[in-house]
């Protein structure tokens, strides 16, 4: 599981992720390293899901998911949902994968959960950024904002790929919300993380977006 870690790194071969991950679940199942066949379903979800396999990759998901339940490990659960969240989103099943991210910050926000509270403090923002742009996709667009706007505010800025989506996200709900200005600026901030992190096309998007807020 280690090499399957290691090929999803930046840049990451998925190729080589999901041959890795089916090469350590079948050393896994034959040795009953439960523990290792959850990791071993994580990674080929991971891999299948930026293949855009992504109806494979939801049942990857839901057998990591399902296996870290049936271990009593909290944390890998709920990491377990927000990947099956991921590749619903992704598929455009954007109720089913609201269902999910809901369960997973229910865990989250639950002290009683056993869940560990660095992994749920970690944890709350990414949930509630993937609960907004559901949101969004469903047309709840009040709840969407006050969703992705909460998700920032628990996180301190940096630059890197979640906090360039989250300001992208929340350039686009305040447009949607007829707050030109603001959406703007929102979508500048995100056009220079974009910038520091590599993801020029990814800038050059959100500043036409800013452009079209200021034509507009």
């Amino acid at each position: 599981n280690y090499l399957a870690w290691a090929a999803g790194s930046p840049p990451g071969d998925p190729e080589d992720m999901l041959r890795h991950a089916a090469e350590a679940l079948a050393l896994a199942t034959r040795g009953g390293a439960t523990a290792q066949i959850a990791w071993s379903h994580t990674y080929t979800a991971r891999a299948l899901r930026i293949l855009g396999r992504l109806d494979d990759s939801v049942v990857a998901g839901t057998l990591a998911a399902e296996s870290f339940r049936a271990l009593g490990d909290v944390d890998g659960y709920v990491q377990g949902l927000a990947s099956v969240g991921n590749s619903l989103r992704e598929a455009g099943r954007c109720a089913e994968a609201l269902e999910r991210f809901q369960d997973a910050l229910a865990l989250i926000e639950d002290e009683d959960s056993g869940m560990s509270a660095s992994v749920a403090t970690a944890c709350r923002p990414l949930a509630l950024l993937r609960i907004g742009q559901c949101r969004r996709s469903l047309g709840e667009r009040a709840k969407a904002l006050t969703t992705v706007t909460e998700a920032i505010s628990l996180r301190p800025e940096r630059s890197d790929h979640w906090q360039a989506d989250a300001l992208e996200t929340l350039a686009a709900l305040l447009a949607d919300d007829g707050r030109a200005a603001e959406s703007r600026q929102a979508y500048a901030r995100a056009a220079t993380v974009f910038e520091a992190i590599g993801d020029t096309e990814a800038a050059d998007r959100c500043r036409a977006r800013a452009a079209d807020a200021d034509a507009d």
